[in-house]
């Protein structure tokens, strides 16, 4: 098992090498819209940096012996004034595990814990961004009861 708790900025180097080797398997699959731009470890370390000392939004690591295995960051967001989904939405964008096995174990502690943080704060309804490719992570998210409410369609524009 491994202990969840918030991520403090001594963990970014570790969150920042997890996204960033998800990213690279993205590429593989969508080269166009996942295609790795120069500094992109240094953009989102900055990134992390400014939400974390503004507290904005919600950031959990999950380690096994001092050793960083996942980790998630969820942001309340309302919803576009035409819908009313009951309260905010706990968005959920960078969510990534050291391997597509831990999604059912290190996935859903840090997805179990943010929700319940995000509850207490008020969200009625959690949004998980995925690639359409990422089975190990469709799967768990179906298994914790989340279902596709929208798809994205690529193309160039020649």
């Amino acid at each position: 098992m491994a202990v969840v708790r918030p991520a403090v900025t001594t963990h970014i180097p570790q969150m920042i090498a997890l996204s960033h080797q998800k990213r690279l398997s993205y590429e593989r699959v969508q080269p166009r819209f996942w295609r790795h731009a120069e500094g992109a470890e240094e953009a989102q370390t900055k990134w992390f940096e400014f939400l974390m000392a503004r507290g904005i939004g919600i950031f959990l690591v999950a380690e096994v012996h001092t050793k960083i295995v996942g980790f998630v960051r969820g942001q309340l967001e309302n919803a576009p004034e035409v819908y009313d989904p009951g309260g905010v939405t706990l968005m959920i964008d960078d969510f990534c595990v050291q391997a597509a096995d831990l999604w059912l174990t290190v996935g859903k502690q840090l997805l179990q814990e943010l929700k319940a943080q995000a509850k207490q704060k008020g969200a009625s309804q959690v949004v998980v961004v995925s690639g359409h490719h990422d089975e190990p992570k469709r799967q768990f998210l179906a298994s914790q009861g989340l279902g596709i409410a929208s798809e994205w369609f690529l193309g160039g524009v020649e």
